[in-house]
């Protein structure tokens, strides 16, 4: 691929702290970075190298940080997020109709349409941003947003998965959504299993607050009005666009939830993904079968991730809600 063949190569201004912490934690749970990476990124529409670091950087001391290092740690860990739901996607296609799994034919089959729509997604949002387009990005950065809670309520509600899955048109598909969907009522069945296990994530909460916010202001990307830009001016391009990182960084966090609460609301998708691997790994292609060990084991290279950013005090503040 013409953008580099590793992370390394082609996040050129990731942090050494970053980079290292990337292989330690791969290797440890016996993932191969640079061929699961180049295998993933290969097919992601309009993948080009990225922009070299700004020239103040190039003539910077040894040991200064570079002014971009913080966007391209951002947008690495946003493609790990893209690379998880690729794995989720191929587990849920080569899964489907394999006996003995806790999710139903439904819940695997609507798994796999909403992550073919996650990848095709984050892929596209990924390309607005490197093109320095804040509106559009901030619209599909809702659209993923709205994805992760409704896969989430699919994979906790059988019967929502099979009506989900009996939609044959686009005007049952808007019902379905009306009814079960929008207005927040996937996330609120979300958020009742949460408090179940100790985490409050209600409308009241510190949590349900700041989410309130960053939605009102997707929406506010996504419905017409005269704020924004004025007319004749600029956005500035990524990385040094404030508003394109805060999308990643939401995006990034919306992922990793996805990831940790897939697994800690005991959906069965975790015991599921290493019973897809154990039956179909053997008989797949290299690279599909490589994908399938990262979607049984990856989660957890997905949380420490997680961790790290609500940790990183040089990541934008909404990543560390």
């Amino acid at each position: 691929m013409r953008s580099g063949t590793s992370p390394d190569t082609h996040y050129r201004a990731l942090s050494p702290r970053l980079a290292a912490k990337l292989r330690l934690v791969w290797s440890a749970r016996g993932h191969d970075l640079d061929r699961i990476w180049g295998d993933c990124m290969a097919t992601v529409p309009g993948i080009t190298p990225l922009p070299d670091p700004r020239p103040a950087e190039r003539t910077a001391s040894p040991g200064t940080p570079s002014p971009d290092t913080a966007a391209h740690d951002q947008l690495c860990l946003f493609d790990q997020t893209l690379i998880w739901a690729m794995a989720l996607r191929t587990a849920a296609r080569v899964g489907a109709g394999l006996d003995g799994l806790a999710l139903i034919p439904a819940q695997v089959a609507a798994l796999e349409a909403l992550t073919s729509r996650l990848v095709d997604t984050l892929s596209g949002l990924r390309m607005l941003v490197l093109a320095g387009l804040p509106i559009p990005a901030l619209q599909l950065a809702r659209s993923v947003s709205e994805d992760v809670d409704m896969v989430l309520a699919l994979l906790l509600r059988r019967k929502l998965a099979q009506q989900f899955i009996a939609c044959t048109c686009a005007e049952e598909a808007n019902s379905f959504w009306r009814r079960h969907i929008a207005g927040g009522r996937a996330f609120r069945l979300v958020a009742e299993k949460l408090y179940e296990v100790g985490l409050d994530h209600s409308d009241q909460s510190d949590y349900g607050r700041w989410r309130r916010g960053v939605l009102t202001l997707l929406g506010s990307a996504v419905h017409s009005s005269a704020l924004g830009l004025r007319a004749g001016d600029a956005a500035a391009p990524w990385p040094q666009n404030a508003a394109l990182r805060d999308c990643l960084a939401f995006v990034t966090h919306r992922m990793q939830e996805f990831c940790a609460w897939s697994h800690v609301l005991d959906t069965g998708l975790q015991g599921d993904l290493a019973r897809i691997r154990l039956a179909r790994a053997a008989g797949m292609p290299p690279r599909e079968a490589r994908l399938l060990g990262f979607a049984d084991g990856g989660a957890e290279i997905l949380l420490d991730q997680m961790r790290w950013m609500l940790a990183e005090p040089d990541l934008p503040e909404d990543a560390r809600r």
